[in-house]
């Protein structure tokens, strides 16, 4: 009896390892250890935010490669190419190219859209640049798309006005040097361009009078208040208060991008961009707000709910093969349940069995010794007896709730080898 328990226990490990092995074939594959992010020109906001994402991602053993492009236009393109897995993507510029395929991860802050003009046009607003020359925007930058598209709102268009394809370092000089008169810029305030062109006194920042116009009628863009010295307070710069609308700079993946790599990004997304900015508030970004693009579900679900148990407690690698590994414990529960249930009764009938087998050859031995005429025969009977009542005593080990038959199945045994012997000395005396 000492070996039943073992045999049952091989029996359930094997079981389980079996089970283990099958559940294993639906466990995901492991997340990839480096992708790569498309980012607007080198130096530029974009490419700026996406070196602090690599140096913090390189915190967890991940590796971001950034892949500088001309700007979100051509962002977009490299990521339907698969040429890149994520990228810094403005607003506006969804319905340059065909978004089956792209997700939004999340919003991560506003890009204001600067108007700036030669001071001695003075308009006031957007279809007063009828017949101007205008820099709207290299081809494939961000910028284009928006300003074409605010253009084409004031019925200014390329019939009748002159559209410029110029970047953005261009497009300040040349308004600065007078060969221009209006230029379109969509980036960040704290960008060495804004501020030149904003101490320039030959150049004026345009306030959109009708920004609630605008911002209602297209959902990336919206409503920020650039008040009087906010760029720079020493020099009072902007000399007045002026109301801009904002485009909203998001972070596009391909929809085939692993889940745990969603994870990781927004966590990293969080850390950088949580406290906010000049236009922005504390908490504001990252948000499932102001996105063109369809909504990644696991990442809605993070800024919603915030990171599981699992990846709030352990390192992102150890909690992202935890995480995949969840799957097996449905199918080893779902084995281990009835497994468990039914071991301790078949633990039981293994004992009572083994009981029952030698009590049926003591019913056999007993019923047959006043039928043993033969001296050596039964000597051979008691010999056997004796066999097994050591093997009782010395090998056989039973759980206390069975001591009770234990101990009778000894006493019993004590009583027929005493009745062999009783039988062997009639046998002897009868000789």
């Amino acid at each position: 009896m000492k070996c039943d328990s073992c045999k049952i226990g091989i029996i359930i490990v094997a079981v389980i390892l079996l089970t283990l092995i099958i559940a294993y074939q639906f466990v995901e594959p492991p997340p990839p250890d480096e992708i790569r992010i498309a980012t607007g020109r080198e130096g530029g906001g974009y490419h700026t935010f996406a070196l602090e994402y690599q140096k913090r991602l390189a915190d967890e053993q991940f590796q971001l490669d950034i892949q500088p492009t001309a700007g979100s236009i051509e962002v977009l393109k490299q990521l339907k190419s698969g040429e890149v897995s994520v990228g810094l993507v403005q607003g506006g510029t969804a319905k340059a190219v065909s978004t089956e395929g792209l997700q939004s991860l999340a919003s991560l802050f506003y890009e204001p859209v600067w108007v700036f003009y030669r001071k001695a046009l003075s308009f006031e607003y957007l279809f007063e640049l009828r017949g101007k020359r205008i820099a709207v925007g290299e081809e494939g930058s961000g910028t284009r798309p928006i300003a074409v598209q605010l253009l084409l709102d004031n019925q200014v268009t390329e019939d009748n006005s002159t559209f410029v394809g110029l970047s953005s370092k261009e497009a300040a000089q040349q308004l600065a040097d007078g060969e221009i008169d209006a230029a379109f810029f969509v980036m960040s305030p704290k960008s060495s361009t804004i501020i030149k062109l904003l101490d320039n006194p030959k150049i004026e920042l345009l306030s959109f009078k009708r920004h609630l116009a605008y911002s209602s009628r297209y959902s990336f863009l919206t409503s920020v208040q650039i008040g009087e010295g906010m760029i720079n307070l020493e020099k009072n710069i902007p000399r007045q208060d002026k109301t801009l609308l904002a485009a909203t700079a998001s972070l596009v993946a391909r929809q085939d991008l692993h889940p745990d790599i969603v994870f990781l990004l927004l966590d990293t997304l969080i850390q950088v961009h949580k406290e906010g900015g000049l236009l922005e508030n504390k908490d504001q970004f990252p948000s499932t707000q102001f996105v063109e693009f369809p909504m990644n579900q696991n990442a809605g679900h993070y800024l919603e709910n915030g990171p599981s148990w699992l990846q709030s407690i352990f390192p992102f690698w150890i909690a992202s093969t935890l995480d995949r590994l969840k799957i097996m414990l449905i199918p080893l529960i779902a084995i281990l349940l009835p497994l468990f249930k039914g071991a301790f009764p078949l633990y039981r009938w293994s004992i009572r069995f083994k009981i029952f087998r030698w009590y049926a050859m003591l019913r056999q031995i007993d019923s047959e010794i006043d039928g043993i005429a033969d001296l050596e025969a039964i000597k051979a009977e008691i010999q056997k007896m004796k066999s097994l009542q050591k093997e009782l005593i010395e090998q056989v080990s039973v759980p206390l709730s069975y001591m009770g038959e234990f101990y009778g199945l000894r006493m019993h045994i004590r009583l027929v080898l005493k009745r062999l012997e009783d039988r062997e000395q009639e046998l002897k005396e009868k000789a």
